[in-house]
């Protein structure tokens, strides 16, 4: 077969293609339904235990009956695990634990406590399709959330827990650390929670103790987490602030500040820089525009700071007409106080002459509230303990087995509980959330009151009224057994 031959068999074959490419689509395909899988799982949040058991039965309806068989894969993830919003074939995450590959999910949650995402994938085998789904995940400690009760018994620290779901683990400390004995009188104990900080600190007159938030494991104590020995403690206090940057402790009137985790670690510093001789009341104060804010007693006014600064700055003078007080010179001594609705303040302060209902709102930049008497007010100049709704403008105050409940608005208080005469109340605390974290619908609607009549310790739940009276007239739960109560602090969830 010669050359010219083969040109034309490859044109006529060319020619041939051409035609039957023009030939009419007739649009007769096969086509084939793709199942279908709905997947209906828990509607809210799970919350479990650790090492308590996970159980997820999820219902699955096909679109096409008899299609699969399928496998399955439950795996979990912390949403910093991530590259983008969700795990698809080409974003996988960066870590993840595999629980399971069964249908149902009944495993023990072994994970460290924390927030997670929980993703079950179906895969088709037949059509190598996937559904994915996902759930909010928390696994909590054993001692997630309740209350942290300070109690001298027979002469010894004891720290107990009120779980949020009403178990009580009483001596949480000596119970997790055999042979650790904590020098001094017990004084009080307060939790700290913030992104990376999950801790509880405790304070006997001879120092502070830390310990793990989750299983009270010691993790350290002053001098080591000091620069310098804060001993003897004196009526002791701790915050973090709302931004996550520093974490504050104030003994005998002094103030002393290190970095939260996120930021970093380190000791505790030095005194507070600041006007000579201040000595602050115990109790921290924080907003947008103020984010450390203090009373100085000696003084008779407020100081403030910046995040990470170790050094107190005092107010301008301010004479505008109008003003209830004057930052800088208040002239009173502060008794004790609370935060109300929309951070506002209400701080009892007291004078020569009478006491004083004193707001200050250190969102504003004119942080100056109310300076109100409390002409008004049954038994206040014997009262030292305060919690405020952040709800209504409502104080409560206790004076020895009575509580009282002032209105801010009309200035006046009434009588809202009495306990038995034998019985005097040893802390009030409004049960209510930090200033960021999760919600709980029961914030700003309970009373708790620690109690002692000589032999026991009693901790009470008064549920409130809209109103502000307690709710039947009695107690909702009751818990005893413990010491000498000294004071009482809540363990918010981790973050």
């Amino acid at each position: 077969m010669n050359f010219m031959r083969i040109k034309e068999i490859i044109w006529g074959t060319c020619i041939c293609s051409l035609l039957f490419a023009c030939k009419k689509d007739n649009n007769k395909y096969n086509y084939s339904n793709v199942n279908e899988l709905n997947i209906t799982g828990p509607k809210e949040e799970i919350l479990v235990v650790q090492r308590d058991t996970i159980r997820v039965n999820p219902v699955i309806t096909e679109s096409q009956s008899g299609s699969g068989p399928y496998t399955y894969k439950w795996e979990i993830y912390r949403s910093k695990d991530l590259n983008s919003w969700e795990i698809t074939p080409i974003n996988p995450a960066t870590t993840s634990t595999v629980l399971s590959t069964e249908k149902n999910l009944k495993v023990p949650a072994l994970a460290a406590p924390g927030t997670y995402l929980l993703q079950y994938t179906i895969t088709d085998t037949k059509t190598t399709l996937r559904q994915s789904v996902r759930y909010p995940l928390t696994i909590n400690g054993k001692y997630y959330e309740g209350w942290l009760v300070m109690a001298d018994k027979a002469g010894k620290t004891e720290l107990s827990f009120v779980r949020q779901d009403g178990t009580v683990f009483p001596d949480v400390i000596g119970i997790s650390n055999p042979g650790l004995s904590l020098s001094g009188k017990p004084l009080a104990a307060f939790s700290g929670i913030q992104s990376k900080l999950e801790d509880v600190n405790v304070f006997t007159d001879q120092g502070m103790y830390r310990f793990s938030a989750n299983d009270f494991a010691f993790t350290g104590k002053s001098p080591d987490l000091f620069e310098k020995p804060i001993n003897p403690v004196v009526n002791p206090a701790y915050a973090v602030n709302s931004v996550n940057f520093d974490q504050y402790v104030v003994s005998n009137g002094n103030v002393y500040g290190t970095l939260a985790p996120n930021q970093g670690i380190a000791k505790y510093s030095e005194r507070f820089n600041g006007p000579a001789g201040y000595s602050v009341f115990p109790y921290f104060m924080s907003g947008n525009q103020f984010w450390t804010l203090f009373y100085d007693n000696i003084g008779k006014r407020f100081l403030h700071a910046t995040y990470t600064s170790r050094s107190f700055s005092t107010f301008p003078a301010n004479t505008e007409t109008g003003i209830a007080f004057d930052m800088s010179n208040v002239g009173k001594t502060m008794i004790g106080g609370d935060r109300g609705p929309n951070t506002e303040y209400f701080l009892v302060m007291k004078d020569a002459s009478a006491y004083y209902l004193c707001s200050v709102l250190p969102n504003n930049k004119k942080p100056a509230g109310v300076m109100d008497k409390m002409d008004a007010a049954p038994e206040i100049d014997k009262a030292v303990l305060f919690a405020a709704s952040e709800v209504n403008k409502q104080l409560y105050y206790a004076v020895a087995n009575k509580i009282y409940l002032y209105d801010v608005l009309a200035k006046t208080a009434r009588l809202v509980y009495t306990f038995p005469a034998n019985q005097q109340i040893k802390d009030l605390k409004m049960f209510k959330g930090q200033e960021w974290g999760k919600s709980n619908p029961l914030y700003n609607t309970r009373l708790v009151v620690a109690t002692y009549n000589g032999a026991e310790g009693e901790l009470y739940y008064l549920d409130l009224l809209p109103i502000g009276d307690v709710a039947n007239g009695t107690y909702s739960k009751k818990f005893g057994g413990f010491g000498n109560i000294l004071q009482i602090n809540y363990r918010n969830p981790n973050l």
